[in-house]
């Protein structure tokens, strides 16, 4: 979302329009994932029902993770990598002019300025990544091939964006990177002192969501960033803001700590350099200085090459245990290029689809009884998007939980206070009460 914003910000300041319908468009330039085998899938699928009447630009993962198979397959007339910034600009000129372009130069190394133009389709939040690239070698990614080694920002161009951000009417920011526990690292900074420079700016109400940190990096950081999510974090912070105090910015209480593995011999073999028992130790960190209202979301691949039935309950018990408030399932899936691509042994398809199946049950039902220690809860959230149905506009509460109002459609960009009267196991349904 954050290339895409950045992409799209560039060539409107050099005079393109943004247009609303696939078919009213000139050129179409696709912004691709290819973390995992069906997402690579349906990019491809999608890419090949593009008219062969429009100029067609595949940008972002996809084509440093499979290009054989993207040259194979599908009619474009350029490709970039991700991170491309300003430079697409040129590349679509080109591609007006009949040349086929292929730039996959330096998208190691690639670090679009912050101070870009950026377009939104959300008006009121932000994404704005802290930095580039990871530190980790896990067995199963090929986003590595695609992003490259960690290049973080200055904080005080972080700083300088979000403040550009504010001016211009947003209120929500969105902190991301493959990894952002270990923001700053190459460049003797960290996550916890950028975020306490982002919330002492006073220059407009906002709120601050914090991406996705591995476990073993979150957990060399794990007690200071749990005391600056206390200093500018919670509900009586929320409170205030919503009230239009003066409070700056404040962080949604949310961590999202991706475990993948309930098993240590599994959690070695991905090659993930951490053990069940650091992944416990940060969430007790957080959870003591935060409480229950925390929400915790985690991450779980099942049928990874070697994972044994007993490996599988592992991970179902501590899932059990921890009740993570949102468990996002994957099924292992072999990408081009990872060691895990040759592993051994292979878990069959049919126990895969099993296991995704029992875990998924797993996630439901304690989402549920997480959602439901909310009901009757009554407070403030932001409505920061339209919802699926008609009429219905979804909000956030201070621990970044999502609500559903029906039969509302004039809430958006306001903070309002609702009752909980529902809760599902991905969601509550509120009542307005008042703005």
């Amino acid at each position: 979302m954050a290339d895409s914003n950045t992409l799209a910000g560039c060539l409107v300041d050099a005079g393109f329009s943004v247009v609303d319908r696939l078919e009213d468009a000139d050129v179409v330039i696709v912004n691709t994932c290819a973390v995992k085998g069906p997402t690579e899938n349906r990019v491809i699928s999608f890419l090949k029902k593009i008219s062969p009447n429009k100029k067609l630009i595949v940008a972002g993962c996809l084509p440093l993770i499979n290009f054989h198979r993207l040259n194979r397959e599908v009619r474009f007339d350029g490709v970039v990598g991700p991170a491309f910034g300003e430079r697409i600009v040129d590349v679509v000129k080109h591609v007006l002019n009949g040349e086929k372009i292929v730039d996959l130069e330096n998208s190691l190394e690639a670090k679009p300025r912050l101070d870009l133009p950026c377009f939104r389709l959300n008006k009121i939040v932000d994404v704005i990544p802290i930095a580039y690239g990871c530190l980790g070698e896990c067995a199963y990614c090929c986003v590595r091939f695609a992003r490259g080694k960690l290049r973080s920002y200055p904080p005080e161009e972080i700083v300088k964006r979000v403040k550009r951000s504010l001016r211009q009417g947003v209120r929500e920011i969105w902190l991301c990177s493959q990894d952002t526990a270990i923001y700053g690292w190459d460049i003797n900074h960290n996550l916890p002192e950028v975020l306490r420079k982002i919330c002492e700016i006073k220059d407009s109400n906002f709120i601050v969501r914090v991406g996705m940190m591995r476990p073993d990096h979150a957990l060399q950081i794990a007690d200071e960033l749990a005391e600056v999510y206390s200093e500018f974090g919670g509900e009586e912070h929320f409170t205030r803001i919503a009230e239009n105090e003066p409070s700056g910015g404040c962080i949604f209480w949310f961590l999202h700590l991706p475990v993948q593995s309930g098993d240590n011999q599994v959690l070695a073999m991905m090659n993930r350099n951490y053990t069940v028992e650091d992944f416990k130790h940060v969430v007790n960190i957080f959870r003591n200085k935060l409480g229950s209202k925390l929400r915790l979301s985690t991450d779980v691949i099942v049928g990874f090459p070697g994972e044994t039935e007993e490996a599988f309950k592992r991970t179902l018990r501590l899932i059990e245990e921890v009740k993570p408030d949102t468990v996002n399932v994957s099924k292992f899936f072999p990408r081009p290029r990872t060691e895990a691509e040759k592993m051994e042994p292979k878990i069959d398809n049919r126990v895969i689809k099993e296991r995704s199946r029992v875990m998924s049950e797993l996630a439901l039902k304690i989402g549920l009884e997480s959602n439901r220690k909310w009901l009757d809860w009554e407070g403030y959230i932001f409505v920061d998007e339209k919802g699926l149905k008609a009429n219905s506009q979804i909000g956030r509460n201070y621990a970044y939980t999502p609500l559903v109002l029906v039969n509302e459609d004039t809430l958006l960009e306001k903070f309002v206070k609702v009752r909980v009267e529902e809760a599902h196991p991905t969601y509550l349904k509120a009542e307005y009460v008042s703005n």
